[in-house]
């Protein structure tokens, strides 16, 4: 197949920390689906201008470098195999313009969007931070900083309170594929029933639901730094001579595996404090009624202030 005539067939544009590490991991096990090397290229948000220059905390590793700023180069990622259907799962597509250059390259994609509720998936992505030695402050420093920290030229992921804000973003993947090309999956249901779920995506997707393959994942769990390992975390993850040692001298293969492994072993699950939830909900509460009118109703739950463990 050449570059020419590459196209991608379906899209899972967001949101982060909603599922979307998850439905990669469910739809990679599936002989008629071809996914990218890369979890994220953000090849269609921000690559498409150059490599990034984003200036936050681990930013240049995390998200710069990573980033795929070439259509060959994205084609590349790929295992492009004979009858099947390409797709990719990248959260920052859910980003501003991302949906028009998506339609510029294939005006027929499937769009498939993951949404949580709003409080809970704000803390998951400060979580995320956390969790790989990028944010060193709390959870309410974290969201009093984020305006500053974008206007600085910090990355999509450390917009806490932006992330969550959903309406416009759904509004306009709805516009521009037409309804009947865009499927909305919610959080708190695919984590009670992933099967269920990755047989509608394939579906969905236009493959037999009962060819689906499945195991159960939970993949990309987020979580704060467990006090006893505070320290150490913060030496071997957070930016420093020793970190960029450990990333020139470590395969990349190798140190993802040995960064998950220890990332799981040195976080437990937090929580947000109450008075915390309370004003985020309010914040957030505008944006639900909207997108509450947009999908029929079915975010009204998370009106108001829910419980976010």
């Amino acid at each position: 197949m050449s570059s020419s005539s590459f196209k991608v067939d379906f899209f899972c544009v967001g949101v982060a920390k909603a599922g979307t590490t998850t439905l990669h991991d469910l739809l990679s096990l599936q002989d008629g689906i071809s996914l990218p090397r890369r979890k994220e290229t953000n090849y269609f948000s921000f690559g498409m201008s150059g490599t990034p220059d984003f200036a936050g905390p681990l930013d240049d590793s995390s998200v710069n470098k990573t980033t795929v700023t070439s259509f060959e180069e994205y084609v590349e990622d790929f295992d492009k195999r004979q009858d099947c259907l390409i797709g990719e799962i990248c959260p920052s597509y859910s980003l501003d313009g991302a949906a028009a250059n998506i339609h510029g390259h294939n005006p027929d994609a499937k769009i498939i969007i993951l949404l949580r509720e709003p409080v809970a998936r704000a803390y998951s992505n400060y979580q995320h931070l956390v969790r790989d030695g990028r944010e060193q402050v709390s959870f309410e420093d974290a969201l009093a900083a984020e305006s500053d920290r974008l206007a600085r030229g910090w990355e999509w992921f450390w917009g806490l309170k932006r992330n969550s804000l959903y309406f416009d973003f759904v509004k306009k993947y709805i516009e521009t594929f037409g309804e009947g090309n865009v499927k909305i999956l919610f959080f708190e249901d695919f984590v009670k029933d992933q099967e269920l779920h990755v047989r509608a995506v394939m579906d969905f997707i236009g493959l037999d639901p009962d060819t689906a393959r499945y195991e159960a994942f939970e993949s990309n769990k987020s979580g704060v730094v467990s006090g006893k390992w505070r320290f150490v975390h913060k030496i071997l993850l957070s930016e420093g001579a020793l970190n960029s040692a450990l990333r020139a001298v470590i395969p990349p293969k190798l140190r993802k595996k040995l960064g998950s492994s220890f990332k799981s072993l040195s976080t437990v699950r937090g929580d947000v404090a109450a008075e915390t939830k309370i004003l985020l909900s309010r914040e957030f509460s505008r944006d639900l009624i909207e997108l509450n009118d947009l999908v029929g109703g079915r975010v009204g739950e998370w009106l108001g202030e829910r419980n976010v463990s």
